[in-house]
């Protein structure tokens, strides 16, 4: 019904932002790993669109990437996985990882997204792996990654035991905080200061 929706950003929490088109405010659920790539208030943003009527209500739910979005409409039309459940493994697990732990069949992996358990995991692999599979190979080709001293500065913030999103938020700061192109360790240092 509804693709993107393009506006301000009024505010945002880590599972909800507020969108402003022309003086009409929209309430978006979002993943929680969306939270550290929103700009900030004020700024121009589109999220792509997934519209949830269930019985007792009616939800929209946002997204940064239409990729996002396609995979969590996969994912709630599994049998036991419903929009929340479906956003806890989008927000707390990158893409690529949640594909490849669904190819490999690594339940342990999955289950250690907050609210899955190993049925439903097992559900999900069963349910999800020959598509998984076809994506995947579809994509190798053309990978997405974050380049250069950016993407360097954010795997070493992992490295150093953060979790992905808020090496992601931190970076962004200290990004928003420099001036000219940022050289690695002060970009690094700048961003340990704002965790």
């Amino acid at each position: 019904m509804y693709e993107y929706i393009t506006g301000i950003l009024k505010e945002a929490t880590p599972t909800k932002a507020i969108v402003d088109v022309q003086g009409l405010g929209y309430s978006l659920l979002i993943p929680f790993n969306n939270f550290s790539k929103l700009p900030t208030a004020g700024s121009s943003i589109t999220f792509y669109l997934s519209f949830v009527v269930r019985e007792d209500s009616h939800k929209l739910f946002g997204f940064l990437t239409r990729h996002q979005r396609d995979l969590f409409e996969s994912l709630i039309e599994i049998s036991g996985i419903g929009p929340k459940t479906g956003l806890a493994l989008i927000g707390h697990m990158e893409i690529n990882d949640l594909q490849h732990a669904i190819k490999e069949g690594n339940i342990q992996r999955i289950c250690k997204i907050p609210g899955i358990g190993k049925k439903t995991a097992e559900r999900l692999i069963v349910e999800m792996r020959d598509k998984v599979k076809k994506e995947i190979s579809q994509s190798a080709a053309h990978p997405v990654q974050e380049a250069g001293v950016v993407g360097d500065a954010i795997s070493a913030l992992i490295n150093l035991g953060y979790h992905s999103a808020q090496a992601e938020k931190a970076i962004k700061i200290a990004l928003n905080k420099m001036q000219g192109e940022p050289e690695l360790a002060k970009l690094i240092t700048w961003a340990l200061r704002s965790i």
